[in-house]
C-alpha cells in the first residue's frame, strides 16, 4: 500500500508542492502520493484529526497553521521548540506524530548559494508570522548580528519580538513601523508576510528604503516575480524568488521523511513545470 503525504493549509489549491514531492518520490522509485487538502481556520483541528487518524506518513503545514499545529503533536524538534513554528509532520515508528521545521533550510540554502548574501550582518525582516520566525532561525545560522523587524502593527508583534531575542540572544532585534523605516540598515531583505501575493503596491516607505540592499528574497512565491522583486531589480540588488525557498524547504522535508537524499534537480524541474503554476500565468496575463 502507498505510502501517503499532504500539504495542509488554508487554500492549498494552487500549491505546487504536490507535483514537486510526486516527482521525487517517483524518480527514486517510492511508492508513495503527496496531495493537497485546503481546509478553513474553522475546521482544522478536525481536519488535523482525521488525517492523523489515516496515519499520513507525513505532512506539510502551511498559513495559517504553522503554531495552531502545536498542542496537536506529541513533541517538537528542537528547530520548531526554538521557534515555536511548525511546517513539517512526520510520523514516528511508535505512532507518534512529531513537528519539525524546514522552512530555515528553505532560508539558508538559497542564501548560501548566492555570492552577494555571504557575510550579510544586517537584515531587515517584513512580517512576524511563522515563515518570519524561520527567518531568525535561519540568521542566527549564518551569523548575522541584527535584524529590524518591519510590520504594520506594532503592538502586536512585540511579543514576536520578545521571544525571538529569548530563542536567539546573540541578535539584536528592533521592531518598526512600515511607515517609518528611514533609520534602518540592512544588507538583506526578506519578505516573510503574504505582501505582494494580491499584487497590492509596495508600501511608499518600503520602496524608498529599498535601494542599497545586497540582496532581496521573497517567501512569496505566487505571482514569481513580485513588486518587490521587481523593484529590487531596478535598484541593482540580487533577488531570490520565493520559489528556492519552497524547493529548499520541501527537499528537507522528503529526506526527513524517507532517509534519503533530495533529487534536486527532478524537484527542481517539477516545480517549474507545475501544470498550476503555468495556470496561474496564464491567468495574470489574460487578467
Amino acid at each position: 500500500m502507498k505510502d501517503r503525504y499532504c500539504v495542509i493549509g488554508k487554500d492549498v489549491s494552487l500549491s505546487p508542492s504536490p507535483a514537486m514531492m510526486n516527482a521525487a518520490f517517483s524518480s527514486l522509485r517510492i511508492d508513495a502520493e503527496y496531495s493537497a487538502v485546503s481546509v478553513p481556520e474553522a475546521r482544522f483541528v478536525r481536519e488535523l484529526q482525521r488525517l492523523m487518524a489515516s496515519r499520513l506518513k507525513g505532512m506539510n503545514v502551511t498559513i495559517p497553521f504553522k503554531t495552531a499545529v502545536i498542542p496537536w503533536l506529541a513533541g517538537l524538534d528542537s528547530v520548531a521548540t526554538r521557534i515555536q513554528a511548525v511546517n513539517t509532520l512526520k510520523l514516528e515508528e511508535d505512532g507518534r506524530y512529531v513537528g519539525h521545521n524546514t522552512d530555515p533550510d528553505g532560508i539558508v540554502g538559497p542564501l548560501r548559494a548566492l555570492a552577494a548574501s555571504l557575510g550579510v550582518r544586517n537584515a531587515m525582516l517584513i512580517g512576524a508570522g511563522g515563515a518570519a520566525r524561520a527567518f531568525c532561525e535561519a540568521m542566527n545560522r549564518i551569523g548575522c548580528l541584527d535584524v529590524a523587524v518591519a510590520v504594520r502593527d506594532v503592538e502586536r508583534s512585540r511579543r514576536f519580538v520578545l521571544e525571538m531575542e529569548k530563542a536567539f540572544p546573540r541578535i539584536n532585534l528592533t521592531l518598526a513601523s512600515m511607515d517609518d523605516l528611514h533609520h534602518l540598515s540592512h544588507e538583506l531583505v526578506f519578505n516573510a508576510s503574504p505582501m505582494g501575493a494580491g499584487g497590492e503596491a509596495l508600501p511608499k516607505e518600503l520602496k524608498r528604503v529599498l535601494p542599497g540592499s545586497k540582496v532581496v528574497f521573497d517567501a512569496v512565491y505566487r505571482p514569481r516575480e513580485t513588486k518587490l522583486l521587481l523593484e529590487a531589480k531596478r535598484n541593482g540588488s540580487e533577488v531570490i524568488h520565493g520559489e528556492e525557498m519552497l524547493l529548499h524547504q520541501g527537499m528537507a522535508a522528503f529526506t526527513l521523511w524517507t532517509g534519503r537524499e533530495a533529487p534536486e534537480k527532478v524537484m527542481r524541474k517539477a516545480l517549474v513545470g507545475s501544470p498550476k503554476r503555468t495556470m496561474k500565468a496564464k491567468k495574470r496575463t489574460k487578467g
